[in-house]
């Protein structure tokens, strides 16, 4: 376990794996902050944000990845989360039988969480998310069936399963954004930068970082940075942070997800989404 920490601990070292996909269309880099329409600065971010939104709906049909992340909950900053990841997107090409959105989640740690399953499919199970608990624990091969949008769930995650896709991502931050640009439509209380060629390990991606100096109710965040690779045009890392709790102090981290190993559009078997092959209950 400690050499599974190590490793995984190394979160700014995202290893993100090239994949064979259509040239993005849209013209390269963020636009320009003077084009009309765009004199906010969190109108070219969202801009940018929707464009890449499209060409992942449009190109990204399935992935997996290992998933760092850790998450502030109740107020409480929990510890690390590693987990192997696979999702296959909606697919409605095929109006006879159309592939539902699927989840699976294996996880590696911490210990409390070692040898979890969590796997949805939407339209199955009465919406639940099918779990099989792990831990080191007696009920370590306990099986429960979980409402994704239950406060049960929410006490291990901000946000449900059926938000991982990277278009529901992109949704949520183009949701901040169009929010905060109406809360500070003169962004008085706005500062953003944009940072290409940013490195991730070997990959150039676009960092975005949004600040509010001043805190407020007005908005749900501090600061926000996002890293979208450059080839891929996906988020592969994502921090938030709170304002400090007193003047001088250090903000405090709210979320962070890193997605290391990123592989698009890999060939996933039909029965990797199966219950039966995780789960002995109906």
């Amino acid at each position: 376990m400690l050499l599974l920490t190590s490793t995984y601990r190394m979160t700014m070292l995202i290893a993100v794996a090239v994949c064979t996909l259509p040239a993005f269309s849209v013209a390269e880099g963020l636009p320009s902050q003077g084009e009309p329409g765009l004199t906010h600065p969190l109108a070219a971010t969202i801009q940018y944000a929707e464009e890449r939104q499209t060409f992942i709906k449009d190109h990204v049909r399935t992935y997996s990845c290992q998933l760092v992340k850790r998450e502030r909950i109740g107020g409480k900053l929990q510890a690390y989360q590693y987990a192997d990841v696979k999702v296959r997107c909606a697919s409605e090409q095929s109006a006879v039988d159309p592939e539902p959105m699927s989840v699976l989640i294996k996880f590696l740690g911490p210990v409390r969480l070692k040898g979890r399953i969590v796997l949805f499919t939407d339209g199955e199970h009465d919406g639940l998310a099918c779990v099989r608990m792990g831990g080191p624990g007696l009920f370590k091969n306990v099986e429960l069936k979980v409402d994704p949008n239950s406060e049960t769930a929410r006490r291990e995650s901000r946000y449900p399963i059926t938000d991982i896709g990277f278009d529901r991502i992109m949704q949520r931050l183009i949701d901040l954004a169009k929010n905060d640009l109406r809360s500070d439509p003169d962004a008085t209380n706005t500062n953003v930068s944009y940072f290409q060629n940013a490195k991730l390990k070997d990959r150039n991606c676009t960092h975005i970082q949004v600040v509010h100096p001043v805190q407020s109710d007005q908005f749900t965040f501090h600061k926000a940075s996002l890293y979208v690779d450059d080839v891929l045009n996906v988020p592969v890392r994502l921090v938030v942070f709170d304002w400090p709790t007193s003047a001088g102090g250090k903000p405090r981290l709210v979320e962070e997800y890193n997605y290391m190993n990123l592989k698009l559009n890999v060939a996933l078997d039909p029965d990797l989404f199966l219950k039966s092959q995780y789960f002995n209950g109906k």
